[in-house]
């Protein structure tokens, strides 16, 4: 009987420990407040409307992919809200691309809430899993395809950097599927769409937008690091 508490107490502080943020995650958290400040402060190029949404979508993402990463399915309501200010920053930007994904993104958030809650452990973690090496063939062949289609769509649509903003954005298709299915690979498509997104917002995003870009490339890293360890966790449990 003491060993079952014993074990039971452990699973308890297990999942306390998991929902609280790593010092990591409060670094993260006050880079964010910082780069918000100093936005406010500097930032003299774009206007009211614009710097506000991209300070509410650095600091959902940076709570999203937190979240995200610990596999909680709360990451989603941060999803959903800094998708829907992506919209309109993408909008201003004249990134039709980057403004369709995330309109798609913002229903996918409420999937991805109810899945993740559906297959979770004891301790309210998600059950993470991977691809196979032909579900990876599948999908290359697949992404590759809907990248060209969706190129000339924005070439009609006057938008700009289409090559970049096509593949992009499938690419981020792919990775939020992937996120919902709750497959660890969600974490290198997120690092090639966040090094393109990167790419095309120097020189016409603002600060909030850089930073949040730079963030999220960083963090897609680690969370492929830290989803290895689920699925090894997954397989042992």
């Amino acid at each position: 009987m003491t060993e079952v508490i014993i074990k039971e107490a452990k699973n308890q502080n297990t999942a306390i420990r998991r929902f609280r943020f790593s010092p990591l995650d409060w670094l993260c958290i006050a880079t964010g407040v910082t780069v918000s400040i100093m936005t406010i402060l500097t930032d003299q190029s774009h206007s009211l409307t614009y710097i506000a949404a991209s300070i509410i979508l650095l600091n959902a993402g940076i709570l999203e992919v937190i979240l995200g990463i610990n596999g909680r399915r709360s990451c989603y309501i941060f999803a959903a809200i800094g998708a829907a200010f992506s919209i309109l920053v993408a909008q201003i930007d004249h990134f039709y691309g980057n403004l369709l994904i995330n309109a798609y993104y913002v229903p996918l958030s409420i999937i991805g809430f109810y899945t993740w809650g559906k297959h979770s452990d004891k301790n309210k973690n998600v059950i993470a899993r991977r691809l196979t090496t032909k579900q990876i063939i599948i999908i290359g062949i697949i992404f590759v395809v809907s990248s060209i289609g969706l190129k000339l769509i924005l070439d009609s649509m006057g938008s700009h950097s289409t090559m970049l903003d096509g593949i992009a954005t499938i690419m981020i298709v792919f990775a939020s599927l992937l996120g919902v299915l709750r497959y660890r690979e969600q974490w290198l498509a997120w690092f090639v769409a966040d090094v393109l997104l990167l790419i095309m917002w120097i020189g016409t995003g603002g600060p909030a937008i850089i930073a949040t870009r730079v963030f999220f490339v960083l963090s897609s890293i680690y969370g492929y690091i830290n989803w290895r360890k689920l699925v090894k966790g997954n397989k042992r449990s």
